[in-house]
C-alpha cells in the first residue's frame, strides 16, 4: 500500500510526460500563487519525499527521461535542466541520465544509443543530437534513422554498431534497466537523489522557467547535503539573503 501511494505521489508531482504535452512549464495542480512560492523553505513532504528504498552506496542523483517526451525536451534543451542541476550539486556528487526502455516509440534503441552515447563519452553532444531529432525534425523512424544521427557526430556505422554490442553498452544497460526496476519512475523527467529522496516538481518556483530551473537546482543542492541513512524526520531549509 505504501509503494502505491509513492507511486501515486511521484506521478502526480512531475512536469510529466504521460498526461502533459503543453510547450510551456505546467502551471496547474498547485495551490501556492506563484509568487508564494519564491524560495519557500525547504521541507521534507513539500518539495521533496522519501523513497521506500535502500539509499546509494554512492552520491548520485539520477534523472530518468525520454527523448520522446516534450517535457523532458524542454527541461533539458530548452532550459538547460541537467546543466543548471549538475552544477549546483556538492562536491562529490554524480548527476546520472536513465532512458526509460518502454516509453514511446523506439525506446529501447533510444535508451541503447543513450548506452553508446555514455560509452563514447558524448552524452552532450548526442543528447541535443537526439532530442532535436526526435522532437523538433521528427527525422527518426527506425533504427537506422538513429545510427545516422550518430555519423552525423563523427561517429560512424561500424563504431556505433561494435560498441552498441560491447560489453560497456550492455553493462550500462543493465544499470540503467536497474535503477527503473528499483525506483519505479512513474513521470518524467523526475530527479531521485540518492535514490532515496525525489524532488516534488510541482511544488517549485513556476513563476518562470529560469526560476523554475533555478529552484530545481537549488532543492536538489539541498537534499543531495542530507545524510539518506538518518531516520526520515521533518527536515527544512530556509535561503537567507
Amino acid at each position: 500500500m505504501k509503494k502505491t501511494l509513492i507511486a501515486i505521489s511521484i506521478l502526480l508531482s512531475s512536469v510529466n510526460c504521460f498526461a502533459n504535452e503543453s510547450p510551456t512549464i505546467t502551471k496547474t495542480n498547485t495551490p501556492q500563487t506563484a509568487a508564494a512560492n519564491v524560495l519557500d523553505p525547504i521541507e521534507l513532504g513539500k518539495q521533496y519525499a522519501a523513497l521506500p528504498t535502500n539509499p546509494s552506496p554512492d552520491k548520485e542523483v539520477i534523472e530518468f527521461f525520454s527523448f520522446n517526451c516534450p517535457s523532458c525536451f524542454r527541461f533539458e534543451i530548452q532550459n538547460n535542466g541537467s546543466q543548471t542541476i549538475s552544477k549546483a550539486l556538492p562536491e562529490g556528487f554524480k548527476f546520472k541520465r536513465y532512458h526509460l526502455e518502454d516509453f514511446g516509440p523506439l525506446a529501447k534503441e533510444l535508451a541503447q544509443a543513450w548506452a553508446v552515447a555514455n560509452v563514447l563519452g558524448i552524452q552532450d553532444k548526442a543528447s541535443d543530437a537526439l532530442y532535436n531529432a526526435v522532437q523538433k525534425d521528427k527525422t527518426i523512424k527506425t533504427a537506422d534513422d538513429i545510427k545516422m544521427v550518430f555519423e552525423k557526430l563523427g561517429i560512424s556505422g561500424e563504431v556505433y554498431d561494435k560498441t552498441k554490442d560491447g560489453f560497456l553498452v550492455k553493462a550500462f544497460m543493465a544499470q540503467q534497466a536497474d535503477a527503473i526496476k528499483e525506483m519505479k519512475p512513474e513521470s518524467i523527467p523526475t530527479v531521485i537523489v540518492n535514490r532515496k529522496f525525489y524532488i516534488i516538481s510541482n511544488q517549485l518556483n513556476i513563476t518562470s522557467d529560469e526560476d523554475y530551473i533555478n529552484d530545481y537546482a537549488r532543492v536538489t543542492a539541498f537534499v543531495a547535503g542530507l545524510d539518506p541513512n538518518e531516520k526520515i524526520k521533518e527536515k527544512s531549509h530556509s535561503d537567507k539573503k
